[in-house]
């Protein structure tokens, strides 16, 4: 039984080690009464970056609390560097990744990430659909993006997971609410410092007429 948001987010930290692809939290009748289904929701994403989506149900039992179930859908490229599971598309993006990482191998560790983030910002168009709409499904991914050469922020983030994965450096991803919408990034760690990239912004950038 859940009582306060600390002990949710010490669920959440841990589904996301193990990469779980479900979650199931009980809440006392005290923070159910607090929350409502879209900070649940909120509260999942933010509390799991390397998560594309999840899918939640919410069950209250009258002086009973809340029950939270979601299936989590881990992005990408966690998929792709993992091998778990991966479609026929995903297997040929995760070698096309494998063919882009080669050539940075043998570069210094800073010389090999300011390479990878450039060829990203330059081959990787930004291009932004609304959810649901049609063609968004493959803008959030680094398979659609190695792919169709084409992203949104999600989409940039997850390629450069993957890469900076095959290369050897340590990544992460950041995500925040925005006043309209979800923004993803990354965190990467060179010569024992975290230092905030986001190539989406560097893209749009470097493609200006």
């Amino acid at each position: 039984m859940i009582a306060t948001m600390t002990d949710f987010s010490a669920i959440l930290s841990d589904a996301q080690a193990h990469h779980a692809a479900e979650v199931r939290c009980e809440f006392t009748p005290e923070l159910s009464a607090r929350m409502n289904d879209a900070a649940l929701l909120e509260a999942l994403i933010i509390g799991l970056p390397m998560a594309q989506g999840v899918q939640h149900r919410i069950v209250r039992s009258r002086g009973r609390g809340a029950v939270l179930t979601a299936k989590v859908r881990y992005r990408d490229a966690v998929r792709m560097l993992a091998g778990d599971r991966l479609t026929e598309e995903e297997s040929a993006a995760l070698e096309m990744a494998r063919s882009i990482a080669v050539d940075f191998l043998p570069m210094a560790p800073q010389e090999r990430f300011d390479s990878l983030y450039e060829w990203v910002c330059r081959h990787v168009r930004y291009a932004h659909t609304a959810p649901g709409q049609k063609g968004y499904e493959r803008l959030v991914g680094a398979s659609g993006a190695l792919q169709d050469w084409q992203a949104n922020c999600q989409g940039f983030a997850d390629v450069m997971y993957l890469l900076c994965g095959l290369c050897g450096i340590e990544c992460e991803y950041r995500c925040a609410r925005g006043e309209r919408r979800l923004h993803v990034w990354n965190a990467v760690c060179l010569n024992g410092e975290w230092r905030e990239v986001d190539a989406s912004k560097g893209a749009r950038s470097s493609q200006l007429p």
